[in-house]
C-alpha cells in the first residue's frame, strides 16, 4: 500500500470497543477501533467494489489493480485472515459515517509480505483520493499503532517509503520512527525501480 499526503491532527486516544464477530471457526473476538471521526473494522468481502475504487487508481496505488477479480482475491485472503487461529495479517476498512474510504493493514511476521518478523508489525495504508489532505490518515496511524503495542504487544513497528514521498516520509518522522535503511533499491509488482527509506518505531519510544 501507499501513504498519500497527509496533514497533521490532534487526535483523541483511539477507544477499543469489542465486538463479537461471526466465523466459520464459531464466534471470535474481533476488535473495532473508534477515534474522534472514523471507525476501523475487519475488512469483508462485500467491500470489493469500493475497495477496487483505490486499488485500481494509479495515484494510489503503485501497482493498480487491472480488474476486480485481483481485489476480490486480496479480500479472500485477508478475510481469511480474521478466521485464522493463528492471524498475522490484520486490515482494517476506514469509515467515516458509513462509507469505506480507504484500508489501513499491517503484518505481524505474516511471511507474505517479507518485511516483519514475529513481534513487529509492518505498517501500510491507502486512501480513495477524495479524502486525501483531511487527516483522516493521521488519525487513523495513530490509532493503529496504539492498537499494536497496548493490544497486540507488538514491540516495533516498521514503515518503508519512497524516497521522492518527502511530505510522507516527514509524517513519519512525526510518529518519531528513526530511520533504520535509506535508499534501498525496490521494485513495484510490474517491475518499476524505486528507492525507498524504511522506518522503524520502538514501543518505548513511541509517543
Amino acid at each position: 500500500m501507499r501513504v498519500l499526503l497527509f496533514s497533521a491532527l490532534t487526535v483523541v486516544p483511539a477507544q477499543i470497543v469489542e465486538n463479537l464477530y461471526n466465523v466459520k471457526r464459531g464466534r471470535k473476538n474481533i476488535m473495532k477501533i473508534q477515534t474522534e471521526r472514523l471507525i476501523l473494522r475487519p475488512m469483508r468481502m462485500d467491500d470489493a467494489q469500493a475497495t477496487y475504487t483505490w486499488q485500481s487508481d494509479a495515484e494510489v496505488q503503485e501497482s493498480p489493480n487491472t480488474d476486480i477479480s485481483q481485489t476480490i482475491e486480496y479480500l479472500e485472503w485477508v478475510t481469511g485472515e480474521w478466521q485464522s487461529d493463528h492471524q498475522k495479517y490484520y486490515s482494517f476498512g476506514i469509515m467515516f459515517g458509513d462509507k469505506l474510504i480507504g484500508e489501513i493493514a499491517f503484518s505481524n511476521g505474516c511471511g507474505k509480505c517479507g518485511r516483519c518478523v514475529e513481534g513487529e508489525a509492518a505498517l501500510g495504508y491507502s486512501i480513495h483520493r477524495d479524502y486525501w489532505n483531511c487527516g483522516y490518515e493521521t488519525e487513523a496511524i495513530d490509532a493503529i499503532i496504539e492498537y499494536c503495542f497496548s493490544t497486540l504487544g507488538a514491540e516495533k513497528i516498521k514503515m518503508s517509503r519512497d524516497v521522492e514521498s518527502l511530505a510522507e516520509l516527514r509524517e513519519i518522522e512525526r510518529l518519531g520512527m528513526q530511520l533504520i535503511l535509506e535508499n534501498e533499491d525496490c521494485e513495484t509488482f510490474d517491475g518499476k525501480p524505486f528507492k525507498r527509506n524504511t522506518y522503524i518505531l520502538n514501543k518505548s519510544c513511541s509517543k
